[in-house]
């Protein structure tokens, strides 16, 4: 597969966009796909032949990715960027849309952050609402005329702090109520051109990302069924449309 490098910060391989059979697949950008839920999904969407575009910062667990999507029945390529630089957001947007079709983007990636409101945090922030809002947006707008061209979907996966206030989440809290308030007015936007836009809010996933302690991760939501739920949605025509699911755990996963 032919890579190209790209001057000052990211390494791509190409899309396969001449391998037999890609043209007839559907094409899936998936952001965050180095592990966890964007991990899931690529393999899950793979299962049904899909050709997954996997983003994330590390190279190395994005080929592990697409070891996995190839040995499930998909193919794909890799694009590392950094979510809180434009300039590599509008490239990953670039790179995604240059191929044949693009029928759904998966917005897995995000930054948390935590702790009490002070101005020693002022940098924090700004790097939070940089890498969660401001390149959600950007992505989105970006990749907008290729997801309408094909009747695609936008899947992005957000969670409760989207409508409570936590504890030490503020920042957290109000860059994902913008995030789902941005998901929900898009929908308006788009809906009459046969565009689909959902918020996934997952409970306890088990991912290496949750912290364990004192809790059972066999209880938790497992990858493969929250990955079911974005196959589903990304699946449906455009006759339906899932604007928002919670997926919660059916047993308390505390210990």
């Amino acid at each position: 597969m032919p890579r190209l490098k790209l001057p000052g910060f990211f390494h791509v391989i190409l899309p396969p966009s001449n391998q037999e059979g890609t043209d007839m697949a559907k094409t899936a950008l998936i952001t965050g796909a180095s592990s966890g839920i964007g991990r899931g999904t690529a393999v899950r969407l793979a299962s049904e032949g899909w050709n997954i575009l996997a983003h994330g910062r590390r190279q190395d667990a994005l080929e592990e990715t697409l070891a996995m999507v190839r040995e499930a029945g998909g193919t794909g390529a890799l694009f590392t960027a950094e979510m809180g630089n434009m300039d590599e957001v509008a490239a990953l947007a670039a790179w995604a849309a240059s191929g044949n079709s693009l029928d759904a983007l998966v917005h897995c990636a995000a930054k948390f952050t935590y702790g009490t409101v002070s101005t020693d945090r002022f940098a924090d922030w700004d790097q939070s609402i940089d890498q969660v809002l401001r390149a959600t947006i950007r992505l989105t707008a970006h990749l907008l005329p290729a997801i309408t061209k094909s009747q695609g979907a936008y899947v992005y996966i957000c969670g409760p702090t989207s409508w409570l206030g936590w504890k030490n989440h503020a920042i957290h809290c109000a860059l994902r109520h913008a995030q789902a308030g941005f998901a929900k007015a898009l929908f308006e936007d788009v809906r009459e051109d046969g565009v689909r836009v959902t918020l996934v809010h997952p409970g306890f996933v088990n991912t290496e990302a949750v912290n364990d302690a004192g809790k059972d991760r066999s209880l938790m939501i497992q990858l493969g069924d929250i990955s079911e739920m974005i196959a589903t949605a990304v699946s449906l025509p455009n006759t339906a449309c899932v604007t928002e699911m919670t997926l919660r755990p059916q047993r308390s996963p505390y210990c």
